[in-house]
């Protein structure tokens, strides 16, 4: 006994034993003997302590567990990496776990890694059900969340079959009307037991082939798996109900992954036929998702290309026919019409690979049509950081660390001032194993779970910017059934409010104090775009974290005296409790705002140099100041447009507590931070949306004057401080006001 603990007014007086860990079991069954031995009269002799024996042995489980995170809910069934011990020479706990098992009933797997005083091996159960075997000769020494792909893959197929039985048979499709994310690649197959109940259409645009992959074309199955599921892990090792909200339809594109028979100037017209087919079979909403770019080694600085320029095209609502001089605009926007498109970034080649990962991927340029203003661009993070525990790979160590960007990952850091930031987020994408002479390696254990289309294996990994892609698209398609009423533009801007930097990436951005911050901001912006979403932070919105959609379109120029001229902006009143920020006082404070809206593009490509050449039109916001009057802010923000677009130093000062100020303004999706005091933002309670031009203004298109514009315009408030700010925010919101200028 190494201690008593006395007794208090909520607990009994309390012993501290030290136990030899080979006593355990022995102690747990005279501890049972005792407590449940009967008495003369047939009566339980120790009843009061039965109910502490399930305490003790979840006690001595909390004990054996060897991960960071908390230990898992005792009552949940759930997959365990369990490291037994060999008590004694000739005794076999496998064996003795094999008989435990068929008598519970648990699920374990057949195969076990045999390590000299330990076996290590699966067992699907719940940790109260796992405390059975504190008492048998299959006593557990090690208790580890498995390294799922590392296992599975060294498993017996059959096992992997029974789990993709289980899944199928806990999983409810959604319904035939759901959002569809649209996967474009070499097809899927449709026949998949995890695809089949939620796979609606298959399309193909090659000619002379069928909508079904080819036999070595799997990257497209591989892609709707996690368009479907996310990563499978978590679904494959748990045991609860599996309830989707969207569907999935596929476009053949490409007859294989690495296809090179299409010409890139070929893939405009593809972009264009996917879309029309897909739409004339079922009107729905949808999201597309696109994990496929050219092959060029060295990347695009960001200019407009035939397939980029179809992209935007399309997500516009824009009917548009590819030529040799660039598009043929067959009709104006139509706002109903828009499509999100989720686009890859493009990898980094197997030739390039190096530890030094942020430096390479710094000068890999984002790859073609990844650059496309409307779509969402993603690139890929990573936080695989374990090399397999099997001993054929000891000394291996992995190239980024937890929460970088993956080694996989193109960045637009290279581009010149006016190209769009990209990637716009980033999703887990996997990680390169390093070995002790140094040589870079691929596994499962650094990727990513998902479906396969091989006939012979049902499930494999993947990696690098098509799993962040699909993965992305999935986030999307949760937004649109979860918010049904939301446009693309809003998806869009909902994912990237939703985003936040690891604290990899904010280890990497300058403190405010430094000099040029902004600039060296603006640069890491362009190798990480705004961070992770997560499917909580996309769905939800908590009291101390409150986040306003606005969806809105105006008129933004007029014609007068044969040129063209900004007519309106748009003015929304932020419905902060201006009394409790006051009343906060100097408590920080945030306020995120991000501006998403569609461009038309230029259909001439000898217009897609310029900064305003290329896009029909751009938008801006701003906050007006402390200081500031309206009809002050309304001048301030005319004479900045004219600044902009004459490309000339703005007059005004700016606001050194926006995280990025005007370096946001690229591209067609803004986001900025402000960081400040709680009484400074009481005072700053309207945000406006203003024009600048474009060529519908430059080349005084009649046909544009009249076209509404539209935008979303996501503002959410943070105070670190706990106060409840949701509340008196819902009572608050007001309807915009049009300022015609």
């Amino acid at each position: 006994m190494l201690s008593v603990l006395p007794k208090s007014e909520d607990l009994p007086e309390r012993a501290l034993v030290w136990l030899p860990f080979k006593a355990v079991g022995k102690f747990l069954e005279l501890f049972e003997q005792f407590a449940t031995g009967l008495t003369a009269s047939g009566n339980p002799r120790n009843a009061a302590l039965v109910a502490n024996i399930d305490e003790l042995r979840l006690s001595m489980l909390h004990e054996l567990w060897q991960e960071s995170e908390p230990f898992p809910d005792p009552a949940e069934r759930r997959w365990w990496e369990v490291w037994l011990v060999q008590l004694k020479k000739g005794q076999d706990p496998v064996r003795e776990l094999q008989r435990i098992a068929e008598q519970l009933r648990w699920q374990i797997s057949e195969a076990a890694l045999v390590f000299p005083y330990r076996t290590v091996t699966l067992v699907h159960a719940s940790a109260e059900e796992l405390g059975a075997l504190l008492t048998t000769n299959a006593i557990p020494g090690e208790l580890r969340k498995p390294d799922f792909a590392e296992e599975l893959f060294g498993l017996d197929r059959n096992f992997q079959n029974e789990l993709i039985s289980d899944l199928e048979s806990r999983t409810e499709p959604a319904g035939l009307e759901a959002p569809a994310v649209c996967v474009l690649d070499c097809g899927v197959q449709a026949e998949h037991p995890l695809l089949k109940a939620s796979f609606d259409n298959g399309y193909t645009v090659i000619e002379g082939t069928t909508p079904a992959p080819a036999p070595a074309a799997t990257h497209g199955t591989e892609m709707a798996g996690l368009a479907l599921y996310g990563d499978l892990e978590q679904p494959l090792t748990g045991s609860q109900p599996v309830k989707l909200s969207h569907r999935l339809e596929s476009v053949k594109i490409l007859r294989g992954h690495h296809d090179s028979q299409n010409e890139p100037e070929l893939y405009g017209k593809v972009m264009v036929d996917a879309t029309s087919r897909v739409e004339i079979g079922q009107t729905r909403p949808r999201v597309y998702s696109m994990a496929v770019t050219s092959g060029d080694v060295k990347g695009i600085d960001g200019r407009p290309t035939s397939w980029s320029s179809a992209i935007d095209a399309l997500a516009a609502g824009t009917d548009v026919v590819p030529d040799a001089k660039g598009l043929r605009l067959l009709a104006q926007p139509d706002p109903q019409a828009a499509r999100l498109f989720f686009v890859s970034a493009g990898n980094v080649t197997r030739g390039d690979w190096r530890l030094d990962h942020l430096a390479v991927s710094d000068t890999r340029q984002i790859s073609d049509p990844a650059q496309a203003w409307n779509a969402l661009t993603v690139g890929a993070y990573t936080e695989r950081v374990h090399p397999p525990a099997d001993v054929a790979y000891t000394g291996y160590g992995v190239v980024a660390q937890s929460g970088e960007l993956s080694p996989f990952s193109r960045t637009s850091v290279m581009w010149p001032k006016g190209r769009p930031i990209k990637p716009d987020i980033v999703m887990e994408g996997g990680n390169l194993l390093v070995t002790p002479s140094g040589d870079f390696d691929q596994h499962e254990v650094v990727e990513v779970l998902t479906a396969s289309g091989r006939p012979y294996s049902l499930l494999t990994t993947a990696n690098a910017t098509s799993a962040a892609t699909s993965q992305a698209a999935r986030l999307g398609a949760l937004a649109l059934s979860k918010y049904p009423s939301l446009t693309p533009e809003a998806v869009r801007g909902l994912l990237v409010h939703a985003a936040e930097w690891t604290s990899a990436m904010k280890a990497n951005f300058p403190a405010p104090k430094e000099s040029s911050p902004k600039s060296k901001r603006y640069a890491l912006l362009k190798r990480y775009g705004w961070g992770v979403p997560t499917e909580q932070r996309v769905l939800a919105s908590a009291a101390g974290d409150v986040t306003m959609i606005v969806e809105d379109e105006f008129k933004p120029f007029v014609r007068s005296s044969g040129s063209i001229s900004m007519r309106a902006m748009r003015v929304h009143t932020l419905p902060w409790p201006a009394d409790l920020l006051q009343d906060l006082e100097n408590a920080p404070v945030r306020m995120r705002v991000t501006l998403s809206y569609f461009i038309e593009p230029n259909p001439s490509n000898r217009g897609w140099q310029g900064k305003y050449a290329y896009p029909s039109h751009g938008l801006r916001f701003d906050v007006i100041r402390p200081t500031e009057s309206l009809a002050q802010f309304y001048r301030r923000l005319s004479n900045e447009a004219e600044d902009e677009e004459r490309g000339v130093r703005a007059t005004s000062t700016t606001d050194d507590r926006w995280f990025l100020g005007r370096a946001r303004n690229s591209g067609s999706l803004h986001a900025d931070l402000w960081n400040g005091h709680a009484i400074d933002l009481a005072r700053c309670g309207v945000i406006a949306v203003y024009p600048v031009g474009g060529w519908w203004k430059q080349n005084k298109r009649r046909d544009r004057v009249d076209v509404p514009v539209r935008y979303a315009l996501l503002v959410s408030l943070l105070t670190e401080v706990g106060a409840d700010i949701y509340t008196p925010i819902v009572n608050k919101i007001q309807i915009p006001v049009q300022v015609e200028t």
